[in-house]
């Protein structure tokens, strides 16, 4: 194949990709609880030096990854449309109604620190096993007295995930990588705060956002092309998450779908920057925990305690970097930083503002 008609394909396939991904219009939520945090770190990453399984790395059975992910949410959104603080707390002598709430989260920050172990069985195949550990905190001002301003924490760990990676040759630079998983329900369900619900220094159950785990088995699954050329490598990526039955407290968090395309520059070992354009769809939390609401028409104290209010669709810019200390790239390091470009949410929600990923994998 001559290098015109080569350059021509790899530009077929990769604006063919952004196309479907533009035209998906799916795309990770805002109100994001920390097991749909763990699903938007670095697995694009990792999916992607799955599929660089060649003669340098093939030999290889362990491969170790550790990474950091943050995300950072403040400000509301139901739909396009932004509001702010001050438009969703309800305050005396207002009109009460399902848009504004007597206590409301400013700032959310959640953090997932995430430890995975792989072991090639084959040239082409892994088994890996990951576990999440999550804090994170979310600051609120309210209208009900005594609670004017206050911040609830929680962390442990989260759901553990294990899952089978399979790669397939396409020709001497072309790649596709599938994996297929389950994620165990080992974080909590059960995390409570001082909050507002029953006074001071009472005990009680978290909102959605502020759990640990799904407490539900959850079914995982990507497909991951990649091609690699002397200096570039690009490719696409869609994930899946499928939630099964509900947990014990009587809800499931919504199913989610994310797509990618993404490139990298690989001709310095030292020093490989690249790009990705990502969407994800998340679905709404199927029935809800009592426990969250109060008596009377409006039992949502805030919008978190609303399973109504979840999910929706998120476009995403990336900017990423890896490094590797030998051309082998046997032990490299890597990070990202993601930011919205497009958010239309299910309800009234906290928007996300941006996340940031570091993580370094050691294969031997």
């Amino acid at each position: 194949m001559k290098w015109g008609s080569k350059v021509k394909r790899t530009a077929c396939i990769f604006y063919a990709s952004t196309f479907v991904v533009l035209s998906l219009a799916t795309v990770a939520a805002a109100q994001t609880t920390p097991a749909e945090l763990i699903d938007m770190s670095l697995e694009d990453l990792l999916d992607l030096d799955i599929s660089e399984s060649d003669v340098k790395t093939k030999k290889k059975h362990w491969e170790f990854n550790l990474s950091y992910t943050k995300g950072s949410f403040g400000g509301y959104k139901s739909g396009t449309t932004e509001f702010s603080f001050q438009d969703v707390l309800f305050s005396q002598g207002e009109m009460r109604s399902d848009q504004n709430y007597p206590i409301v989260p400013t700032f959310i920050c959640q953090n997932a620190f995430n430890a995975s172990a792989s072991y090639h069985i084959s040239d082409r195949t892994s088994l890996s096993v990951s576990v999440p550990y999550i804090t994170q905190s979310t600051d609120h001002i309210s209208s009900v007295p005594g609670f004017q301003e206050f911040i609830l924490k929680t962390e442990g760990i989260g759901d553990i995930a294990v899952a089978l990676a399979h790669g397939k040759k396409l020709s001497n630079n072309d790649n596709l990588t599938s994996v297929i998983g389950v994620r165990l329900p080992v974080g909590s369900i059960n995390e409570t705060g001082d909050t507002p619900r029953n006074g001071p220094n009472t005990l009680e159950r978290l909102p959605y956002t502020m759990q640990l785990g799904s407490g539900t088995l959850d079914l995982t699954g990507s497909l991951t092309y990649l091609r690699n050329d002397k200096d570039f490598s690009l490719g696409a990526n869609v994930n899946g998450v499928l939630r099964t039955g509900k947990n014990d407290n009587h809800y499931r968090l919504g199913n989610n779908i994310g797509t990618s395309v993404f490139a990298r520059y690989n001709k310095h070992h030292q020093f490989q920057p690249g790009i990705r354009l990502s969407a994800r769809h998340i679905g709404r939390i199927s029935g809800g925990d009592i426990s969250l609401e109060t008596a009377g028409p409006f039992p949502f104290p805030a919008s978190i305690t609303d399973p109504s209010n979840y999910g929706g669709e998120k476009v995403s810019a990336t900017a990423t970097v890896r490094s590797c200390v030998k051309s082998d790239c046997l032990l490299s390091f890597s990070a990202e930083y993601s930011k919205p470009i497009y958010q239309n949410l299910n309800g009234i929600q906290p928007m996300e503002r941006n996340s940031f990923s570091l993580g370094t994998a050691l294969k031997f």
